[in-house]
């Protein structure tokens, strides 16, 4: 996995105000296939526990990882609808109070329902498939979905730092 690492700077939150300095950044791009989310998981795993040492704990770099996993299986299936061979960009942000995942895609955009909290699933239903909000909301402080003005669709994983 190639990865690339860019020095501690300041960053602007959505609002323009000054954010917490970033200590390390790193990037990854994979493609809609679902053989892909091993990637994903290691890179997760990569962010949260080496690219500054230990930025997480053991069991919140798990959590990031399993909601990495679904917002990329989520992408793979309703973004790109299936589709093999788009592009997601995945980068990782370890600021001094938070650890930041993002994956940015041509897809359709996700817009999820206005309720602040996604309702707790029958894990008993036969169902396949819509734990993935769950996941993340369970397991994640923030999940921010966006669309920039060049109309690529974002989802960004937000996990505080224990300090």
């Amino acid at each position: 996995m190639t990865l690339r690492s860019t020095p501690s700077r300041r960053i602007a939150n959505v609002y323009g105000a000054p954010e917490k300095p970033l200590v390390a950044h790193a990037k990854l791009a994979v493609s809609s296939d679902l053989s892909e989310l091993a990637r994903v998981r290691e890179f997760v795993r990569h962010v949260c526990r080496e690219l500054d040492g230990h930025a997480l704990d053991e069991p919140s770099t798990t959590a990031v990882q399993l909601a990495a996993t679904e917002a990329a299986s989520n992408i793979m299936r309703h973004a790109y609808r299936g589709e093999t061979g788009r592009r997601i960009d995945v980068s990782g942000e370890v600021l001094d109070d938070r650890v930041r995942i993002a994956f940015a895609h041509d897809g359709d955009l996700f817009e999820p329902e206005e309720t602040a909290e996604v309702a707790e699933p029958d894990v008993d239903a036969t169902t396949r498939g819509g734990l993935g909000m769950y996941i993340m909301q369970e397991f994640l402080d923030e999940v921010v979905h966006a669309e920039d003005a060049a109309q690529r669709s974002s989802t960004t994983l937000i996990k505080n730092r224990q300090r």
